[in-house]
């Protein structure tokens, strides 16, 4: 039974929704009322690692009263992917679940019992909804072309501290725009293997992309790969990814031979398009891991050394107007791979 709704807002870290009218079922009204907590993920991963999930569709199903609104933005609450469903008798409920994607289909479903006696918690793990016809899988695993003078470690977990990290691999299926999974790099390397999606049986086109999660461009990419579904018999496919980005390292020279004793307190050495590093006045060699590059990618590099202050200014400064940048090529610590700046 749900009472009727609230009428005052409560504030708590998650979205509120709200229903009206009571359900009268045989479970006797004994115990505390409270409200239902509910949050979710797919396959165990959350919304932003299931971008064709973009909505969530809510429903208790021994409740007869529907939850109005009952979809919601995948992210929705504070934290995200969860929601309150207020205002219950003693009792248990089933709750429902649905993934939708852009177009309102249903392409993950769960659900799972609530049980009211005070404040209830369900966290419902969805899995990929069973089409009308069959299905297949494929356990897919992948690893990084050669890098010449390395890119180590080439997969690191999501939110490590390595600013050069690689942490995410996005699915891409049948060249579509939007991914269809995305997995942590961890997960497909080495001996490790992801699964895809449920998708119809017969030929798919499957392509990787490496990436660093909250950058906008990828360090590495698989070509695209015909894989064949077959029913009850998953097909297993390696991917090996091409380099996207390469590196170099950047020393510069000072004018004066004392500039480090307190005239220089920090250098900013600056490809153009905003890659950039911060050093101390004394570092020989900045590195740079992780630039956009093709096999003939050039860019514009600036070093300003700065004085000391909390804006400071800029004492000397330097720049080459075309440093090549080569995919796979990365500072391998000896001079060769060095460009350096004179500062004037």
């Amino acid at each position: 039974m749900r009472l009727a709704p609230l009428t005052r807002f409560a504030l708590l870290p998650l979205f509120v929704a709200f229903g009206s009218g009571c359900f009268y079922g045989n479970h006797p009204f004994f115990g505390n009322g409270g409200n239902i907590y509910v949050s979710w993920t797919f396959s165990g991963a959350s919304c932003s690692q299931t971008p064709a999930v973009t909505q969530v569709m809510v429903a208790v199903v021994n409740d007869p009263v529907p939850i109005r609104p009952n979809t919601f933005a995948c992210q929705v609450g504070n934290p995200p992917n969860q929601l309150v469903i207020y205002n219950y008798n003693p009792g248990s409920y089933l709750v429902s679940l649905s993934g939708l994607d852009t177009n309102g289909n249903v392409i993950w479903s769960g659900s799972a019992t609530a049980v009211v006696n005070g404040d209830a918690y369900v966290t419902i793990n969805m899995s990929p909804a069973t089409p009308s016809g069959p299905t297949a899988i494929a356990n897919l695993s992948w690893s990084f072309a050669a890098a010449d003078g390395g890119f180590f470690p080439p997969c690191t977990a999501l939110g490590a501290s390595d600013p050069d990290r690689i942490d995410s691999v996005a699915l891409y299926v049948d060249g579509a725009n939007d991914a269809a999974q995305i997995y942590g790099c961890n997960q497909g390397s080495g001996t490790a293997q992801v699964s895809t999606p449920s998708l119809a049986p017969g030929s798919h086109s499957l392509q990787l992309v490496a990436y660093q999660a909250g950058l906008n461009y990828p360090f590495a990419q698989s070509q695209p790969v015909s894989v064949t579904f077959v029913t009850n018999s998953p097909a297993t496919q390696a991917f090996t990814f091409d380099w996207l980005v390469g590196g170099v390292g950047v020393s510069w020279t000072y004018p004066s031979a004392n500039a480090c004793a307190g005239t220089v307190t920090s250098v900013n050495a600056t490809f153009d398009g905003g890659y950039s590093t911060s050093s101390s006045c004394e570092t020989a060699v900045a590195p740079f891991k992780r630039l956009p590059a093709t096999s003939s990618t050039s860019y514009l590099l600036t070093v300003d050394a700065l004085g000391a202050g909390a804006q400071p200014s800029v004492v000397y400064s330097g720049s080459l107007p075309s440093v090549l940048i080569q995919p796979g090529i990365f500072y391998d610590g000896t001079p060769a791979r060095v460009v350096t700046v004179p500062l004037n």
